[in-house]
């Protein structure tokens, strides 16, 4: 840890340091995250400053990178374990935590949203009624229970999703978005909007109930990117701007709709990274390899086509991940699917994180090059309770060689942070 050098200093130097903010302030900023987690034990002082919203803008004056994945691991029944992948294999990271234990919860704690450093966490069986809500720092580990939306009312209405905005570069509070269906008379398939904020530790009604798809997936799906929370779903696509409290359409790229067979084009992941949104689609009528990723323009007008990558090498290199049983043109047929789009602290570093079974895989998107992130055992049991015949062993062992441990709803980033909760 780099404060040696300040213990090795004679009493008078050590003392100059200490009561000159500037000079102190100059030391801490070449620290890495965890010796200014550690630093913070120190003094109040020096955790009131390296807290600071200040202290957090000259650190990071852009957004975090990402530092690796949260993987939800879906057979754990209660108190879900969490996969983590470091984006540097070289130099691998360790797991900030493979459970939720921060508090005693009854039902386990699963992640719903990662937003800029901070996770969205919930009671593990998120559609029973009386769950819980927390907000968790994962390089803090510190957590906030949220109170329940609707306050004294306790409202009785089904609670479809709750979303997390927060920007530490703006601001150095955040809000939490709640989705729930309205409590108003004759108002059947309606829905309400309901806002926390960590400054006023309240919840608040925000404008009237709104009609929307039934598709929409208020719960899983949601990305907060520029101040605002999109919702993908086609032509449907719903924005929330949380300054304003204005719910919106917004237009995306000409494709499909989401469960439709015969669609030309799918979405194969959607989400941000450091600063940027991006969709990914995949098109039927080209080989399946084939990845259209878009980026949205900074106002959040428009898209346009960022970048435009084959995959097929990752094919060739990992064969079994071919369903041989499929059709070439089934959008199942290859057992490959996005995680996630990461952009760096420069252009060359964007890469894609792609899953086949059994391993993750890093694909730069500038060169085309990629290598292993890590192999996993079988940690899937969606296979597990299909009923098979003794004389179907064959396919079976063929069927588990192609299934997938996660999908996207199952992923969130890692980003390191001090903000104080």
């Amino acid at each position: 840890m780099k404060m040696i050098k300040i213990n090795c200093l004679s009493p008078f130097s050590r003392n100059e340091v200490f009561s000159n903010e500037e000079l102190l302030i100059e030391i801490l900023l070449h620290l890495p995250v965890k010796s200014l987690v550690r630093c913070k034990c120190v003094s109040k002082k020096w955790s009131s400053l390296i807290t600071s919203p200040e202290f957090t803008r000259l650190r990071v004056p852009s957004f975090n990178p990402a530092r690796g994945l949260f993987l939800h691991c879906s057979s754990f029944l209660i108190n879900p374990f969490h996969e983590f992948v470091s984006f540097t294999p070289r130099e691998p990271i360790s797991a900030p935590f493979h459970k939720l234990t921060f508090i005693d919860d009854p039902s386990g704690i699963r992640i719903l949203q990662s937003c800029n450093g901070l996770l969205l966490c919930c009671s593990f069986r998120a559609h029973e009624p009386n769950i819980n809500y927390y907000i968790y720092n994962p390089t803090t580990q510190q957590f906030v229970v949220l109170p329940k939306s609707g306050g004294k009312r306790q409202i009785s209405k089904a609670v479809l999703g709750m979303k997390l905005a927060f920007d530490p570069r703006k601001s150095p509070n955040y809000k939490v978005i709640c989705i729930r269906m309205s409590d108003e008379l004759f108002l059947d398939q309606h829905y309400q909007i309901e806002i926390y904020a960590s400054e006023t530790k309240k919840w608040k009604l925000s404008g009237p109930p709104f009609l929307a798809r039934y598709d929409i997936g208020f719960m899983y799906s949601g990305v907060y990117w520029n101040g605002a929370i999109y919702w993908a779903c086609g032509d449907n696509s719903l924005r929330f701007d949380v300054e304003r409290e204005k719910l919106e359409k917004f237009l995306m790229p000409c494709i499909g709709r989401s469960w439709d067979d015969d669609e030309e084009s799918r979405v194969a992941y959607y989400g941000e990274s450091c600063g940027y949104l991006h969709l990914v689609q995949v098109y039927s009528r080209q080989k399946l390899t084939f990845y259209n990723i878009y980026e949205m323009k900074s106002d959040g007008t428009e898209w346009f086509l960022e970048f435009k990558v084959n995959v097929e090498d990752v094919v060739n290199a990992f064969p079994h991940m071919i369903r041989q049983y499929l059709d070439p043109k089934d959008w199942h047929y290859l057992a490959m699917v996005v995680l996630c789009v990461v952009r760096g602290e420069k252009e060359e570093d964007a890469f894609m994180v792609l899953h086949i079974p059994k391993m993750v895989i890093h694909y730069n998107l500038r060169d085309y090059t990629f290598y292993k992130l890590c192999e996993f055992g079988n940690t899937s049991t969606q296979d597990d309770n299909c009923q098979f015949e003794e004389e179907d062993e064959d396919y079976e062992a063929s069927v588990n060689l192609v299934s997938l441990e996660f999908d996207r709803s199952s992923v969130f980033q890692y980003i390191e942070s001090l903000f104080s909760l």
